[in-house]
């Protein structure tokens, strides 16, 4: 069991550079306001070297993160630095801009507290107040066979062992857009199990994430991830398939915007 007593969670925030500051600053206000007992430690990532570029108010936040400012090649590059510097038991990525809701400080608590297993990833569910069209407005905490099909784990609603991602090998930077979706698949497959309290939502999430511009380069990355990673059966073979039909009716949905 995890030690109770002691924060548990880590929320890390990959952030590009300094013109995502106002975002941030709604990010970190949320977690002032959500209400966390057990304070979380909170880490961040930029991807650019000038600390200077940002307003002295925004590094002395009143949640105290912990500002990191080194080059990066990418989103994946910045979690997998965020998750070699975490400490904590659990580490949950959120984006700029994404609002931390009290549901997230509840089970926080409830883990200092109480202590949860070590191997088991802890699931919330997430809000998209404005979902791209083809996009569902609320994500419910699961972990199941969907995940074949599509991504139905929210990484803002996933708060996962690090030593899980460690063993994986962190997170492929070789992907532009679905890396999450990645290790969700291989974590999932491997049998890792996960546990949620039903109905509890953890954050709110930005709209505008590039897994959610249907683009084909998205579904091209897709159907190369899957055959690398999905195991041998049926629903590997039928993914071309299916892959082309998803990415048909996700466009129709957004060129009626």
């Amino acid at each position: 069991m995890m030690d109770a007593g002691r924060p548990s969670l880590c929320l890390a925030i990959p952030l590009l550079d300094d013109r995502e500051s106002d975002a941030l600053a709604r990010t970190l206000d949320s977690i002032v306001a959500a209400g966390f007992t057990a304070s979380p430690e909170i880490l961040i990532q930029v991807g650019q070297s000038d600390r200077d570029a940002f307003h002295p108010d925004l590094l002395d936040h009143p949640c105290s993160p912990t500002w990191s400012f080194q080059p990066d090649s990418g989103i994946y590059a910045a979690m997998n630095a965020l998750l070699h510097r975490a400490t904590s038991d659990l580490i949950l990525y959120v984006g700029a801009g994404d609002v931390v809701l009290p549901g997230l400080a509840a089970a926080a608590d409830r883990w200092s507290n109480q202590g949860v297993a070590p191997d088991i990833i802890q699931l919330g569910g997430v809000k998209l107040p404005d979902a791209e069209p083809g996009v569902p407005g609320h994500y419910s905490a699961r972990w199941d066979a969907s995940l074949r099909w599509r991504n139905t784990t929210h990484h803002q609603g996933m708060a996962c062992p690090r030593t899980h991602l460690l063993e994986a090998g962190g997170f492929r930077e070789d992907l532009a857009v679905l890396g999450d979706y990645a290790m969700n698949l291989t974590l999932w497959q491997a049998g890792i199990q996960a546990a949620w309290t039903e109905g509890e939502d953890w954050v709110s999430v930005q709209s505008g994430g590039v897994s959610r511009q249907f683009t084909p380069s998205l579904y091209a990355e897709e159907r190369s991830m899957k055959r690398e990673v999905l195991q041998p059966g049926p629903a590997r073979w039928v993914q071309p398939l299916w892959i082309a039909l998803k990415s048909r009716w996700k466009r129709s949905l957004q060129s009626k915007r």
